[in-house]
């Protein structure tokens, strides 16, 4: 089974259970096939900078977030990923907030994001073909991206003080620290 079709059922089994009820999206884990690769993106931030996956891994690995001003759990984990971002961040982890606001709300990003104190790159999916590239069905969705590609852990929902398996697999992910 190839990584794209691997995904497409796995995202079926999860879109089905969902709607079921018989699993709770903010306590949902999903650790995806060893071969699935992120979709190669090039997105802007709200200031207007490009945002190269390929290029971004290249530093260390990714967690790209997806959220929205109006999803009250994004605005809760939003302070958990800030701290992971200044954690690990001169480490070599990358953080991109992806907002899936509309149309309606692109002139909110900016100044929601400032005003929270977020100081790592946040973009606006305005057309919705990132979203639509990892198949993200509900927000919060969290991807954690390696530095060949591969997505190596996916958090759908929050829950505050859940961000222990995220540190675990970040350190897991980050080059190991050079002595002199």
């Amino acid at each position: 089974m190839t990584g794209r079709r691997a995904y497409a059922v796995a995202s079926t089994m999860l879109l089905v259970a969902l709607l079921n009820g018989s699993v709770g999206a903010e306590t949902l884990r999903v650790l995806p096939a060893e071969t699935r690769r992120a979709p190669q993106f090039v997105i802007r931030d709200v200031q207007g900078h490009a945002l190269d996956l390929e290029e971004l891994r290249h530093h260390g690995p990714v967690l790209l977030d997806f959220w929205a001003t109006w999803c009250r759990p994004c605005i809760e984990s939003l302070s958990d990923l800030q701290a992971l971002h200044e954690q690990f961040g001169p480490q070599g982890l990358t953080l991109i907030g992806v907002s899936i606001d509309g149309p309606r709300n692109f002139a909110k990003v900016r100044p929601f994001t400032k005003a929270r104190g977020l100081t790592y790159p946040v973009a606006i999916d305005r057309d919705g073909r990132l979203q639509q590239l990892f198949q993200v069905i509900s927000v919060p969705t969290a991807f954690l991206i390696d530095t060949s590609g591969v997505i190596r852990q996916v958090r759908v929902g929050y829950r505050p003080g859940e961000t222990t398996q995220f540190e675990d697999s970040i350190r897991a992910l980050l080059p190991a620290p050079t002595t002199p």
